[in-house]
């Protein structure tokens, strides 16, 4: 019965990338963003969480304010979820640029030297603008993902993440496992940190205690891996998406790397907090 269920959810899903491969890479972008905006306001599950995680970190925030925040949140992550779902295209054709592009210096020392790097961003912005500009610049990055809970969606979002870069990892004993024989040789991860684990520990994140995962920070001190937080910021006006690469972290105790890391990604969502995705169910 999950397997019927799922293939009827899968339909629409394909039609709908079918018939946006008709159109040109901004054409289909600009429409699918509008329709995956219009979801993401529109269906009572997402605006409740949203709103719901609004009302925990901006109490103060007026139903109006809300009102307003909700729309712009999501043609922000409409965008997002348009270019990810054509991915392969977003890598070559949009318009990226580090913020400064000195910050590069770390992750090509480490590079030369085969050391491991660990690329820590968040649920921010076009997240994979960090993966395509960092192989613009000549750094392949690996990534880890969550298997989807539709198998016949799973081969395309593989396929999708992919696309930024291999290899990929799914999470799990395995998929931990290999990513940790890719560092060893001196590779380069990007990982999120902004979702809630059951592994993981309270910790603060705007304010309110988060479970978060340790898995970064055990990793980095046990394989001598730098860590680098990275995140990417929308512009105004179709102005280049902007990079923004942080200097490394260069502390060895768990707790103090993650408050650190939680810390980072809390600056740039205060900042921009139209740009991150709201969607998660982060302080359950």
């Amino acid at each position: 019965m999950t397997y019927f269920i799922s293939f009827l959810e899968y339909i629409p899903f394909w039609l709908f990338i079918r018939i946006m491969k008709f159109l040109n890479f901004n054409t289909r972008i600009l429409i699918s963003a509008r329709f995956i905006s219009f979801i993401i306001r529109n269906i009572p599950k997402f605006k409740k969480r949203v709103l719901k995680n609004l009302k925990l970190i901006y109490p103060k925030m007026s139903d109006l304010e809300r009102k307003i925040f909700l729309k712009k949140f999501s043609q922000n992550l409409g965008l997002t979820f348009s270019e990810f779902l054509f991915n392969e295209e977003y890598h070559r054709h949009q318009n990226i640029e580090f913020q400064n592009h000195s910050e590069m210096s770390e992750i090509l020392e480490a590079a030369k030297i085969n050391r491991p790097v660990l690329i820590v961003s968040g649920h921010i912005g076009p997240w994979e603008a960090v993966r395509a500009l960092l192989r613009r610049n000549g750094v392949e990055t690996a990534a880890i993902y969550r298997k989807s809970k539709n198998v016949f969606y799973q081969p395309y979002h593989h396929k999708t993440i992919e696309a930024g870069g291999k290899p990929i990892f799914q999470v799990g004993k395995k998929g931990t496992s290999a990513m940790i024989k890719f560092l060893k040789k001196g590779g380069v991860v990007c990982m999120m940190i902004d979702q809630a684990v059951s592994e993981g520990k309270y910790i603060d994140f705007m304010g309110i205690p988060a479970k978060t995962s340790f898995a970064i920070a055990n990793i980095a001190i046990k394989y001598n891996a730098l860590i680098i937080p990275a995140y990417a910021i929308r512009t105004e006006n179709n102005e280049p998406i902007q990079v923004i690469v942080e200097p490394s972290i260069n502390i060895q105790e768990p707790f103090k790397i993650i408050e650190k890391l939680n810390k980072s990604l809390e600056n740039i969502i205060r900042k921009y907090p139209s740009q991150w995705y709201w969607v998660h169910n982060r302080w359950k």
